[in-house]
């Protein structure tokens, strides 16, 4: 392996992470251009903004850089492709791979694992070549042309799903009337978070509602109707509607919130 890239590894991820990212490389792996770290703090709004020029690893069609943010537990992975019309485009997505957590790097039209070659595609995240069976998370990006500034909304949701307006989220019934009924589920992005949340009535009538960020890699769980779980896809975790964990690797609960009931709605509070 090259020292850059063996540098990128310890960078992202810390010097005993990175070992173990190390060990797993196979002999043939593709010496990929890692993507250089830099740490950018986001606004109390939650935007990163970058401006292009100061990044010349960046600037060009086919750079990437990757981003690390105070308080994300996961790099962002920036790319720059070119869009329709010629016109410049980036994308932004993370930047630790489904399979077992490697750095990625982008090889110019693919984000690419060093470690067992997966792939994925670097406008959607989606999986083009295994061993990974998990998309990538995106984030929301716009670019001024005008101004070479690439803003980065860490907290985009659902514009049909309740936002949250200094950490609490509001679920009327009269949106939401399955609320009322036990073993109910609603989940969605909520603007201001950025994060999928679960609320569920369980069978019981009382109320649960959890983040849905596994604790194990930062992948995002599913809610399994049948089995009445969280399930992470990426190393088969599972949680309660409690956020407990029921199944490792995770060893750590789902993030829990505060949930209240007034006459008319749920409220969910702590989306912070």
């Amino acid at each position: 392996m090259s020292t850059s890239r063996r540098g990128f590894l310890k960078g992202v991820l810390g010097t005993g992470a990175a070992g173990a990212a190390a060990t797993a490389l196979p002999g043939c792996a593709p010496d990929i251009n890692p993507a250089p770290v830099t740490d950018v703090t986001a606004s109390a709004a939650g935007t990163v903004d970058l401006l292009v020029t100061r990044y010349p690893e960046l600037e060009p069609v086919g750079g990437a850089i990757t981003v690390r943010v105070p308080g994300e537990p996961v790099p962002l992975l920036v790319v720059h492709n070119k869009g329709a019309n010629a016109r410049d485009d980036f994308s932004v997505l993370s930047s630790i791979c489904t399979h077992v957590a490697c750095p990625l790097g982008f090889d110019g039209k693919d984000v690419v694992c060093p470690c067992h070659l997966s792939r994925f595609s670097a406008t959607n995240g989606e999986v083009l070549q295994r061993p990974a069976t998990v998309a990538l998370k995106t984030f929301t990006a716009e670019y001024n042309p005008g101004t070479k500034v690439l803003r980065i909304d860490l907290r985009a949701g659902q514009s049909d799903f309740p936002p949250a307006v200094n950490g609490q989220v509001v679920f009327p019934f009269l949106d939401y009337p399955q609320l009322r009924d036990n073993g109910a589920t609603v989940s969605g992005v909520p603007t201001g978070y950025g994060k999928r949340i679960f609320v569920f009535r369980l069978e019981d009538g009382s109320l649960s509602a959890v983040d849905s960020i596994c604790t194990h890699q930062q992948c995002e769980v599913e809610f399994r109707a049948q089995d009445r779980d969280l399930f992470c896809p990426c190393h088969a975790s599972t949680f309660t509607r409690q956020g407990e964990v029921t199944e490792p690797p995770a060893t750590l609960p789902l993030k829990k919130f505060t949930v209240t009931e007034t006459s008319d709605a749920v409220v969910v509070n702590g989306v912070l």
